[in-house]
Formats: C-alpha cells, structure tokens, sequence
C-alpha cells in the first residue's frame, strides 16, 4: 500500500565491469589493498581496503580494517569505518561494526550496524576531495576562543 516501484540500484556486475581480484574462501591477506577494479572478498583481509571500483563482502566475507570504495555490498562482517563515494548497502545475513560515510545507504531487515552514519550528498563528496576539509577544520579552529 505504501510501497511505491522503484527500480533496483543494487551493485550489479556486468560484462563491461567484471570482478578484477578475488579473495576467495579460506585464504587470508594481510596488508593494505589497493584496486582500481571491482573486488570481490570470500575470505578474510586484515587491514585497509582502498578501491575505485565496487568491492563486494560475500556471506563468508571478513574484513578487519578500514575501507574506502566507491561502492560496497556487504553480505559478509566488516569490522571497520566504511566510506564510500557512491552507495553502501548490507544485506540481510551482512555486519558492520565501525563508522559509515556514503551517499546512499541501504540496510536490509536482519542486517546489523553498530556504529555512526554519516550521509554526504554527491557535492559534499566532491568538495572534500579540493580542500573541503581543510577549510572546515579551519573555519572550527576560527570559532575556538582564544584563552587570555
């Protein structure tokens, strides 16, 4: 009654865009990542997880570390902030314990998140990559009074 159609925004990988690297299950990295391409985490990563493209957290999926990607879709436990330039979304069998930054969130019923969200829209996201945040953190520093 009160649900309306809406077209699916779901991280789809297609023939133009294929998964580039694959944690598959039962294999452990240890280290930062850093992809350009899509990714794809059946296993577990300790540590920090940098990618331009999608990066997909299957159901046997862990990450213990930070991330920043352009999209995620966590069906797995990520234990660690999560920023994402475009959309996050955790499925009904995903976890994420730690802070979240994104421009679209979704979370299913039976998905878990403890932590802080914060929604950025697509100008906020572009102006922190020019400067944006220094300016902010100078314009705080600006409105501390100064102690005599």
């Amino acid at each position: 009654m009160f649900m309306s159609k809406k077209e699916e925004t779901t991280v789809k990988v297609g023939k133009s865009e294929s998964i580039g690297t694959l944690v598959g299950q039962g294999t452990v990295l240890d280290g930062t990542v850093t992809t350009k391409e899509t990714m794809r985490i059946d296993g577990l990563v300790k540590g920090e997880i940098h990618s331009e493209g999608h990066l997909i957290v299957g159901e046997t999926g862990r990450i213990q570390g930070n991330i920043k990607s352009r999209s995620v879709l966590n069906a797995g436990y990520i234990h660690g902030n999560v920023n994402t330039d475009e959309r996050l979304e955790i499925t009904s069998t995903g976890t994420i314990v730690g802070d979240i930054v994104t421009v679209a969130l979704v979370i299913e019923e039976g998905a878990s998140f403890q932590g802080n969200c914060s929604m950025q829209t697509m100008v906020n996201k572009s102006e922190s990559g020019s400067g944006y945040e220094e300016a902010v953190k100078e314009a705080v520093k600006e409105d501390v009074p100064e102690e005599d």
